[in-house]
């Protein structure tokens, strides 16, 4: 029991990481004067477009209501059924593959971790489905709880990735949004001076 917490503690943990936006700087700095205004404004739209995908597939509350179930191991009756998350095809298509607005190797790490959570959160919901008929089946009696023991550290270890994930993601990008603002963003001495 003590090593379920300690474990349900180390996700709560990068859960909280996970909200911050993070602060990297991307690899790919550009001066503000060489980020067009069309190419800003794609950054942005990709931006909106992944912050909409990552708050639809992974939902924290329901992730960690997840973890709850496996912990308490109760009955079947209990495990109420959860489906993956679904968001649009062409949203999930977008995010996948970045646009020449952003640098070689941004692009590859954006596709790299996307393409990863899209995989642990299929995975995480695909292992609560089988959780769910190993309760429903009562195989736990027959292997003294050896898949649903399995099961928790395999979520757990998901959970935590999905939470990476999408921490590298946010570090990718806050760079290039906040390069994206500042060029969308009129000069105030020009303003001032009209």
């Amino acid at each position: 029991m003590k090593k379920n917490l300690l474990l349900y503690g180390v996700f709560l943990c990068a859960l909280s990481m996970s909200s911050c936006s993070g602060g990297s700087k991307s690899s790919h700095a550009m001066d503000n004067s060489s980020m067009s205004v069309e190419n800003a404004n794609e950054v942005m739209k990709y931006y909106e477009t992944s912050l909409k995908v990552l708050k639809g597939l992974v939902d924290e509350d329901e992730i960690r209501a997840v973890l709850g179930y496996l912990d308490q191991k109760i009955s079947v009756d209990s495990l109420p059924v959860m489906s993956q998350p679904v968001v649009p095809v062409q949203d999930t298509v977008f995010v996948s593959n970045p646009g020449n607005y952003f640098s070689e190797n941004d692009r590859q790490n954006l596709k790299e971790n996307y393409g990863r959570l899209f995989r642990s959160i299929s995975a995480f919901y695909e292992n609560y489905k089988t959780y769910r008929l190993y309760m429903q089946d009562q195989s736990y009696k027959k292997d003294n709880n050896a898949l649903a023991d399995k099961i928790r550290k395999e979520e757990l270890l998901l959970s935590i990735a999905l939470s990476e994930y999408k921490q590298v993601i946010f570090d990718i990008l806050t760079p290039m949004v906040e390069w994206a603002k500042t060029a969308l963003t009129p000069i105030e001495g020009n303003v001032k001076g009209k």
